[in-house]
């Protein structure tokens, strides 16, 4: 089967990921990766299985995912990081959705995986609504946020049940490393919107509360504690770079 669909995925040094990645949506009609200067083998392995590939300099997750829009020729497109994988069963109903043509977009549950093991009760729980992955071309794009971007849509979105598998955190290092890259992100983005409530303690031990004990975090095991203290240790980090870079701008203080 192949389906109306442009996959766009976004990358640098992903060589371990492209392949299991392009590997399962090769049901699409046209697959795009668009390639931030990796010096990896992301590149070449993304070309060998049939993708079009694009480098050029890093603006931005949003940007760099609107570039890919764009050069999608279908008129649909499914985002994909990565290091995510399209299950058969999402695959089959995709490629229903898009022939049936009843929403513009489409939301899909991604199950977080954390060193090889799903995490579930404090993570998207089945009550979420997902993330909006599939789309019509000409109804949706994504927002200018710098990170945890979303796809603004036009018209009315639909539900698919099939998750996509997010294999994202693999290695503790590589836990480490995102962390410290979201934080960052996440505190530039603060800084120039309104000012959150909360000492930076106050926040990180909030969150760490409501992951364990509210999301029940505490029932999935030594894997979730160690994913909910990195969450927790997130948001200390990005609480108070917010408050450095307000201070260092002259805007209103916020305590960190």
């Amino acid at each position: 089967m192949t389906a109306p669909v442009s996959v766009v995925i976004i990358t640098q040094n992903e060589e371990t990921n492209i392949e299991r990645c392009l590997k399962s949506v090769d049901w699409a009609a046209e697959t795009i990766v668009v390639d931030a200067h990796s010096d990896d083998q992301t590149r070449d392995k993304a070309a060998a299985l049939g993708a079009r590939v694009f480098e050029r300099d890093w603006p931005g997750y949003a940007g760099q995912k609107n570039f890919g829009v764009r050069a999608a020729t279908n008129p649909w497109v499914l985002n994909v990081d990565a290091d995510e994988q399209v299950t058969p069963e999402l695959a089959a109903e995709i490629c229903d959705a898009v022939v049936q043509d009843v929403h513009r977009a489409y939301r899909v549950l991604i199950p977080t995986y954390f060193m090889g093991r799903p995490l579930k009760h404090y993570g998207r729980a089945p009550r979420d609504p997902g993330h909006i992955r599939l789309f019509r071309k000409d109804s949706a794009h994504f927002d200018n946020r710098l990170v945890h971007e979303v796809v603004e849509v036009d018209g009315s979105v639909g539900w698919l049940k099939a998750p996509i598998l997010h294999f994202c955190y693999p290695t503790m290092g590589t836990y480490w490393r995102k962390i410290h890259r979201y934080a960052g992100l996440e505190a530039q983005e603060r800084a120039s919107g309104s000012p959150r409530w909360g000492y930076r303690w106050f926040r990180a031990l909030e969150k760490l509360g409501w992951m364990l004990v509210w999301r029940r975090g505490l029932l999935d095991g030594p894997a979730a504690w160690i994913w909910i203290g990195g969450q927790a240790y997130e948001e200390w980090l990005a609480t108070g770079e917010a408050a450095r870079l307000r201070r260092e701008s002259g805007t209103k203080r916020v305590p960190a």
